[in-house]
């Protein structure tokens, strides 16, 4: 399974990707968040879905 690093602050904690974060993102956010961390490494196809259901809300 392919990865992609993100920042934590950018989509943890922010209702606007809440309808469309995977539970294995939003799991993989918490975790890092509350470890301490400012990065976490999600699986990128995941995570492409979220953006992409994200703009095509827009």
């Amino acid at each position: 399974m392919e990865t992609i690093e993100i920042a934590i602050t950018e989509y943890y904690n922010k209702p606007q990707y809440f309808p469309f974060m995977p539970e294995v993102v939003f799991n993989t956010l918490e975790a890092a968040f509350l470890e301490g961390k400012e990065t976490a490494e999600v699986p990128k196809a995941e995570f492409e879905s979220m953006l992409s259901g994200y703009q095509n809300k827009k």
